[in-house]
């Protein structure tokens, strides 16, 4: 991809997202021949950069992160995207492999007992021979064959080509007219599904598998009654993702039950028998030994604005607290012996981005307290963090999370003890 980093994508046009009621699919969306790409605001991004590739590409990926698909109206006429099934990896990889190995050639020869074809004598002279008056004869002669099934493999592979470079040729500055493949509809779609699934239970290559199970996920993935090429793949609010990629990078606390406090009703008409009621769930736990940071991923705009009423509101912060004294008094029993919790929201936003321009992809905006409380405990503090979007991304996708988690402890830890200085001077004062 390196030799595309100067080319310009064409018919492409790029839109920034506020995540707003009415302005916050983030995705992509193709219609004839332009391409639209959304992104999150606080997202990086510039079609003139060298990575403006690899930056769209990393951002399609967090994608399948969504429990739900979007919404939008031309959704309707795109099975791919309404199932979940847009196969935006395997788009990629069938790309790759054309680019470095060409069109499908079956490497795996196989082999039958027959009088004409190339005969394999290694193979041949492994099975039992006949003595008759002093000369050896092979009854069983092995010789290699090639299958109808090859070629149909062929036709399925240009296929998967052609359509890939479809969807995301553009990407890699490639276009598929040259390539000629059979009209598509639902019974030419079960046929190859069915050969790709039979090749695959036939097959003990390893490299093949691979090739075959992207070729299958490219064709179940596609909708055999579409004849336009526009097509949507996005959510309709990154919310979500945002939430679970700081999880995956930050938490490390799989089973939260532990975590989660709850109520219980007790009603006259059930004569006051106890009833579980709904559990509070923390989005992310940060285990350390014997202290625990409990993590709030906020998508909210503070980080792109810098304009205090788009910081977490009240019961936001009410939330972390409750979870703090839970987690303090009750989380884990005897077996975790939490002594320590600290509390922390992390936002979104752009470091070069003028209102919080810095060098860091983690930075230190400030902490919420209430009014109700002593705040003699530390989570009672909520800490609060901008980190940025780009960052977040880029680690989800290498999975390099550990520096990251160390600099956020520490940070959490320094500026719990700023605050508590401070709050020690007001009451000296």
């Amino acid at each position: 991809m390196s030799s595309l980093r100067n080319k310009k994508i064409r018919h492409f046009h790029q839109h920034s997202v506020t995540g707003k009621a009415d302005d916050s699919f983030v995705g992509l969306k193709i219609i004839g021949n332009d391409i639209h790409f959304y992104y999150p605001e606080s997202y990086r991004f510039d079609d003139d950069s060298e990575t403006v590739r690899v930056d769209i590409i990393n951002l399609l990926k967090t994608i399948k992160l969504a429990k739900t698909w979007s919404s939008e109206p031309s959704k309707k006429n795109n099975k791919t995207v309404q199932k979940g099934e847009f196969a935006l990896n395997s788009y990629l990889w069938v790309i790759k492999d054309y680019l470095t190995n060409g069109f499908y050639v079956n490497r795996e020869k196989r082999y039958k007992v027959n009088i004409t074809g190339r005969v394999d004598w290694k193979r041949t002279m492994q099975t039992q021979p006949i003595i008759s008056n002093g000369n050896i004869i092979y009854p069983d002669i092995k010789v290699e064959v090639k299958r109808d099934a090859d070629n149909v493999l062929v036709e399925i592979h240009k296929f998967c080509v052609k359509k890939s470079i479809d969807f995301i040729g553009w990407l890699f500055n490639l276009n598929s007219a040259f390539i000629e493949s059979k009209p598509f509809n639902e019974t030419v779609k079960k046929l190859y599904a069915s050969r790709l699934k039979k090749e695959l239970g036939q097959t003990f290559d390893d490299d093949k598998k691979l090739r075959l199970k992207h070729l299958l996920n490219v064709i179940i993935g596609l909708d055999a009654n579409i004849k336009n090429n526009e097509f949507v793949y996005g959510v309709d609010s990154y919310n979500y993702i945002f939430e679970r990629m700081i999880n995956r990078i930050f938490g490390n606390v799989k089973d939260m039950k532990a975590f989660n406090p709850s109520a219980k009703w007790q009603l006259l008409r059930n004569n006051y028998s106890e009833i579980k009621s709904s559990d509070l769930r923390p989005d992310t736990i940060l285990l350390q030994g014997t202290t625990a940071y409990v993590l709030d991923s906020k998508y909210y705009r503070f980080g792109y604005t810098g304009v205090e009423s788009d910081l977490p509101e009240t019961t936001s912060i009410q939330k972390q607290i409750t979870y703090g004294d839970f987690i303090k008094k009750n989380a884990g029993g005897k077996e975790l012996r939490i002594t320590d919790v600290y509390n922390a929201f992390l936002l979104p936003y752009d470091k070069e981005r003028e209102v919080f321009r810095s060098k860091d992809n983690i930075q230190y905006v400030g902490f919420a307290k209430s009014t109700w409380k002593d705040n003699n405990e530390r989570y009672e503090f909520v800490h609060t963090f901008l980190i940025d979007l780009k960052h977040v991304v880029k680690t989800w996708c290498r999975f390099e999370h550990n520096e990251d988690v160390k600099f956020l402890a520490e940070e959490i830890i320094k500026h719990q003890n700023e605050a508590v200085k401070m709050q020690s001077r007001k009451h000296i004062d």
